[in-house]
């Protein structure tokens, strides 16, 4: 099962700064999460495995930026992921000791940010902050079921993570961010597919926008990734979304709708999914969230109902112990199987169920 996700927006929020030298700075910073989870009905049986990268990815990372003056700087950021468990690099992306992430390029105030390299694309930048999954269940709510007819290559269940929420970064890609303008932004990625006299095979392209003013914030983004294996690097997987949330204080409802379709077999997935978080107290906070994922025909009509409850104590701004269950029901014409994401193997009927405790630790 391909475990991945964008928990490095989040864990840049709690990055260290390095001085370097004067008017420039690298920062060095991490996430390590590991816990228990019990899985019921993993072909027929339950399982009790020490899982790591739920909560968040097991990431370190670099961050850089120089000042170049009038109001320019170089950026560049570098991006690990490692498994807890064992110590290994994660091959998030194609493997590599940054495969997470890795780009350069250079950024103003005024006019917007241009980097070049491995990026995450709009369904992360523009979409993420809208998934509540992400903050209830970790990576255990993102999305995967009884799709593995979608065919996206290179999946291990042909369907795991198919709105790319959980992050699935970009190579090769170009890409502009605006600054923000009275609560207005958005940008515009390019992937080149590095075909001889083919300029549009293989590659990619993503668009994303938001909107924030006071305690409202909506979003939008595109992405169509094209693949080598489908319709001679002319088809692909095209995703696009829309999602909302109202904040009061450090609580928060959410609502988030995703469209995934492979243009090569037509096959579609529409998900659905509102959520909301409440902090009890300033250390205690309990979130709640609902996904329905739906199948078109091409799918048989298959479908998915996930439910996600989690609970967080902070001891600190770097360390929290959590608890969270994850359970799914599907249905469908041709005897699905549910899958929660990041599960190793699909259920031997209709439900499975998970619960897990865990803690994370930022650095």
């Amino acid at each position: 099962m391909k475990r991945s996700w964008a928990g490095a927006a989040t864990a840049l929020t709690f990055a260290t700064a390095i001085p370097v030298q004067a008017q420039s700075s690298v920062q060095l910073w991490g996430a390590l999460d590991a816990g228990v989870t019990m899985v019921t009905n993993q072909k027929g049986g339950h399982t009790y495995t020490m899982d790591n990268g739920i909560a968040m990815p097991n990431l370190w990372g670099l961050r850089g930026t120089e000042d170049l003056g009038g109001g320019n700087k170089a950026v560049f950021e570098l991006i690990n992921q490692f498994n807890l468990g064992t110590g290994a690099i994660f091959p998030t992306n194609g493997g590599g000791l940054f495969g997470r992430n890795a780009y350069v390029g250079l950024a103003n105030d005024r006019y917007g940010k241009l980097t070049f390299g491995q990026q995450y694309d709009f369904m992360i930048d523009s979409l993420l902050r809208f998934d509540n999954s992400t903050y209830i269940a970790g990576l255990y709510g993102f999305r995967q079921g009884p799709f593995s007819g979608l065919g996206i290559p290179g999946n291990s269940s042909g369907s795991a993570n198919f709105d790319r929420m959980s992050g699935t970064a970009i190579s090769n890609s170009v890409k502009y961010t605006s600054p923000t303008w009275y609560g207005l932004s958005g940008g515009a990625l390019y992937s080149f597919g590095g075909v001889p006299g083919a300029i549009a095979q293989n590659d990619g392209k993503s668009f994303g926008a938001n909107y924030s003013n006071g305690p409202i914030s909506v979003g939008a983004a595109y992405t169509y990734q094209r693949y080598a294996q489908l319709s001679a690097g002319m088809g692909g997987i095209r995703n696009y979304g829309t999602g909302a949330e109202y904040r009061f204080g450090l609580s928060g409802v959410n609502v988030l709708y995703t469209n995934t379709k492979n243009t090569s077999n037509n096959a579609t997935i529409n998900m659905y999914q509102i959520g909301g978080h409440y902090q009890l107290t300033p250390a205690l906070s309990v979130g709640g969230d609902y996904e329905l994922m739906k199948g078109n025909a091409v799918l048989s009509s298959n479908k998915a109902n996930q439910f996600s409850l989690g609970l967080r104590y902070a001891f600190s701004k770097r360390t929290v112990l959590y608890t969270e269950a994850v359970y799914q029901k599907v249905s469908g014409d041709h005897d699905p199987h549910a899958w929660i994401m990041a599960v190793s193997n699909a259920s031997s009927n209709d439900k499975q169920l998970l619960t897990r405790v865990g803690i994370l630790h930022r650095f």
